[in-house]
């Protein structure tokens, strides 16, 4: 607490040696949509939109969501993707 003011001081959210870019770096977000063209693109694979939400729905796909709507997270599709193509089940 400051003594002059009374009040406690703001602490910034740039703190552990985080620089500014790091620290207000968004999160890339995807509608299940656009992740699941992006999926069937970068693996050449032919997967229906119907299994694409059934994997959401059961929790093979990280999705957040948000009110009546689900977005994905870059990283997490990325991690999709590369089990795909390394071949393993999802």
């Amino acid at each position: 607490m400051n003594p002059n003011t009374g009040r406690t001081p703001y602490l910034s959210p740039i703190q552990g040696g985080q620089s500014l870019k790091q620290a207000s770096a968004p999160l890339v977000m995807l509608t299940p949509t656009h992740a699941w063209r992006l999926l069937c693109r970068r693996t050449g694979g032919t997967i229906s939109r119907t299994t694409f939400y059934r994997w959401i729905n059961s929790g093979r796909v990280g999705a957040i969501r948000m009110g009546t709507r689900f977005l994905i997270p870059l990283p997490m599709l990325e991690e999709v993707i590369k089990k795909c193509l390394d071949g393993e089940r999802i």
